[in-house]
């Protein structure tokens, strides 16, 4: 991925030791690209996998009547 510094614009180079983008003229690093910092709890996680899970006939009816 190219990424631009947030400060000056300049192309930033990918560091591996960092794990980041810096940019060679002010010296900045951005995580951004990276992901860094992103990373959902184990909560967050089972509650994304319960609101995807299919629902039975009979529940999206009482859904569909708490709803109207």
């Amino acid at each position: 991925m190219r990424c631009s510094c947030p400060n000056c614009d300049a192309f930033m180079i990918h560091s591996e030791r960092d794990n980041a983008c810096v940019c060679p003229d002010c010296l900045a690093r951005c995580y951004a690209c990276q992901g860094t910092g992103t990373a959902l709890t184990k909560e967050q996680v089972l509650s994304m996998k319960r609101a995807a899970a299919p629902q039975t006939i009979e529940e999206r009816m009482k859904a569909q009547r708490d709803q109207e």
